[in-house]
């Protein structure tokens, strides 16, 4: 999760999905382009006022969070990578590993995290981590999934194809819809992980299906794409900066739009929350956290947070607290479930 920049880093009805797949169909290639839509932009934040919770200080403008193993987070600022647990932050005992400011997008599978650079793409061990492992890349590279399996697909924010890397085998190129912002793998029950991309460019979201070596369908996100995180089973939490909507999306055999709900001016940062079953989505216009259930079909407003100012990148750990990170210097805020108004 990132901010977008050009630097070198329960279901619904039957007859509804019936719809959607229709309208996945219909939009799944070339995709028109409108300049009234994509290339969001974050807007800077006013001063931050009552951010719930605790926030560690943390001076560097932080670009990207992720989480590992549950619990261990990954702090991406212009030239560091921090690694370490909220404990470990707060001692001021997190792990920094230099990196090159070029470097893309930072994801994170299991216990590993993802760093897609120039030189290839590093596959660091959340828990004894350094930047030993690396998978070489013919061309330099943005965006970066792993699956939990073990293959890595990789592309850029240039050209229009990603490349799949299986252990022992020959790299294979699959042609997309446009180059990439954004790159995950999300699991989903019972089959292969899905791989989604975004583009910002065109606003448009697209899955890999990478087991048949090709592009999956493309569809349009709202107005101007931002971000997008993965929780279990396919799901997905997407954030439209421009329409200011929260949307959700589910990938578990071909990408679908489930719903979508108004929220705050300039929507940013996204999260999946799997302990108390919310999307949560930053808004930078007035440095909320709003906490979304989506389980009756229509998302319905759970929770609405304080944040520090600049929110742009928010996860949830495996204790139900959640991290929020300052793209402007204001810090790590930390929120515990016990943080969340009754």
């Amino acid at each position: 999760m990132r901010p977008r920049s050009r630097v070198y880093r329960p279901l619904l009805a039957t007859s509804v999905l019936a719809t959607t797949a229709l309208l996945v169909t219909a939009c799944s290639q070339n995709l028109p382009d409108s300049p009234d839509m994509g290339g969001a932009t974050p807007v800077a934040s006013p001063a931050a006022e009552s951010p719930v919770g605790s926030v560690v200080d943390y001076s560097a403008a932080i670009t990207d969070l992720e989480v590992a193993d549950g619990d261990i987070l990954g702090v991406r600022s212009e030239e560091n990578l921090a690694i370490g647990t909220v404990a470990d932050f707060e001692a001021g005992d997190e792990v920094n590993l230099g990196v090159d400011k070029q470097c893309g997008d930072l994801t994170a599978t299991g216990d590993r995290f993802v760093l897609a650079c120039a030189d290839g793409v590093y596959l660091i061990d959340a828990t004894d981590p350094d930047l030993d492992t690396v998978q070489e890349t013919d061309k330099p590279t943005t965006v970066a999934a792993l699956t939990s399996a073990g293959l890595l697909i990789a592309g850029n924010d240039v050209d229009d194809d990603v490349t799949v890397y299986r252990d022992g085998e020959e790299p294979v190129e699959i042609s997309v819809q446009n180059p990439g912002t954004e790159m995950i793998a999300v699991p989903v029950d019972d089959r292969h992980d899905a791989v989604v991309r975004i583009w910002d460019e065109t606003t448009t979201i697209q899955d890999v299906d990478y087991p048949n070596e090709r592009a999956g369908a493309t569809l349009r996100v709202g107005l101007g794409v931002a971000q997008m995180a993965g929780g279990e089973d396919g799901l997905m939490v997407v954030s439209d900066n421009i329409g200011n909507q929260l949307a959700i999306y589910n990938a578990d055999d071909l990408i679908r739009l489930h719903m979508t709900a108004p929220v705050d001016d300039a929507p940013w940062g996204v999260a999946w929350d799997s302990v108390n079953s919310l999307a949560w989505i930053t808004t930078l216009s007035n440095n909320q956290l709003t906490g979304f259930r989506i389980s009756e079909g229509v998302p319905e407003e759970q929770h609405r947070l304080g944040t520090v100012a600049d929110a742009q990148n928010v996860v949830a750990l495996e204790d139900g607290s959640l991290v929020v990170a300052s793209a402007s210097g204001d810090g790590l805020q930390i929120i515990a479930p016990g943080d969340f108004p009754a």
